[in-house]
Parts: C-alpha cells; sequence; structure tokens
C-alpha cells in the first residue's frame, strides 16, 4: 500500500463529500476506487447532458423538422 499525506483542507473536501452522499470516507475511496463512484469535471457534464439532450430531441417523432446549416448561419448574422 503507498502512503501519502493530505492537507487538512483535502481531508475536510472528502469528509463533506462523503457525508453528501451519505457515506463513510472509507465507503467514498473504496467506491471510487472501484469504479462505481466517478468524479467528473462539471464544464464536461454539462456537454454530456447537452449531447444527451440533442440526442433524445433528434429522436423525439414530434421534432422532425429539419433546419438548413446555412438559414442558422444566416439567423446567427455568421
Amino acid at each position: 500500500m503507498t502512503q501519502g499525506t493530505l492537507s487538512q483542507e483535502i481531508i475536510i473536501g472528502i469528509t463533506n463529500l462523503a457525508k453528501e452522499l451519505n457515506l463513510s470516507v472509507d465507503e467514498l475511496l473504496k467506491q471510487i476506487s472501484q469504479g462505481k463512484l466517478t468524479i467528473i469535471d462539471t464544464e464536461e457534464l454539462e456537454d454530456l447532458l447537452d449531447i444527451r439532450d440533442a440526442i433524445i430531441a433528434e429522436n423525439d417523432p414530434n421534432n422532425q423538422e429539419k433546419i438548413a446549416w446555412e438559414d442558422v448561419k444566416k439567423d446567427l448574422n455568421l
């Protein structure tokens, strides 16, 4: 096992995160190490949610109108 030193700020952050998820610190770290829990950057999460929403919109049978790219650029004054 590798040992390291954590600052008090990091320990407090990990402890608070574990509390938010109703886990002990040990359970939190174990789930992360087992790949059951992932930490993701909020901007990356927003991008993934935008992609998901676009896929859902594309597959909606009531949303089948296509708009030409040239019309989009014109509307955006590009």
